[in-house]
């Protein structure tokens, strides 16, 4: 494995007959011309060829202890970001802290108060949620399946329209006919939400289904910066 063995090797057996030649032939000469050249030469390869591994490279190792440095600071900034998507550990435990009254009469755009309730717990546990409400409209948000995220986005059912911006994938999806619009985003957490808006509770309010559809995903957008 250690390539410094061959080389090594062929050297000592092309020094040795030189230094006897060099000996006989001439004694004065022997120390300037066999000696120097045997030892500047066999150190400087050896040193060239495996100056990361062998200890004559220990000088010839600074450098490299050098660049290592300078890399694990870059790979270590590279990887915050990474292994800290956008939105981890932001999310509230109180999702009614998300929104005050002023912001969601300004996104339903009709008149408040708006007050926030929880949704009721499913299966005994409880869901995280809120639904800001007045006597007229709502506003709801609400944790769901990433499951049920992926299914309706390519359900043929629905109309399906991509929302850029709001967290890592979002789209609008309502009825055929342009009902009951809502806002489904995936967060970079990988927790899925759905936002609606209902503009007015009386019955046949389908002609604000675009109003509704423009509310909730004003409110996706701003919504998917905080969870």
């Amino acid at each position: 494995m250690d390539r410094r063995s061959p080389i090594t090797s062929a050297r000592r057996y092309t020094w040795l007959p030189a230094l006897a030649l060099a000996a006989v032939a001439v004694a004065g000469c022997s120390s300037s011309g066999g000696g120097s050249t045997a030892a500047d030469t066999a150190p400087t390869s050896p040193a060239g060829t495996t100056g990361t591994t062998g200890s004559p490279a220990a000088p010839t190792g600074t450098p490299p202890a050098t660049t290592a440095p300078t890399a694990a600071p870059s790979a270590t900034t590279a990887g915050t970001p990474a292994g800290t998507p956008a939105g981890t550990g932001k999310r509230p435990a109180d999702a009614c802290s998300l929104l005050t009254s002023p912001q969601v009469i300004a996104a339903v755009g009709t008149a408040g108060p708006f007050s926030g309730t929880h949704p009721d717990p499913k299966d005994s546990k409880p869901v995280w949620g809120c639904t800001w409400g007045s006597r007229q409209s709502y506003a709801h948000i609400q944790e769901m399946d990433p499951a049920v995220f992926t299914t309706l986005k390519t359900n043929p059912q629905y109309q399906v329209t991509p929302v850029p911006g709001a967290g890592q994938d979002a789209y609008l999806i309502r009825n055929k006919d342009g009902r009951r619009p809502e806002v489904k985003f995936l967060a970079a957490d990988g927790r899925a939400y759905t936002v609606e808006v209902v503009k007015d509770r009386s019955p046949g309010d389908d002609v604000n289904a675009e109003a509704e559809a423009a509310a909730a995903t004003g409110l996706a957008l701003l919504l998917s910066r905080s969870v």
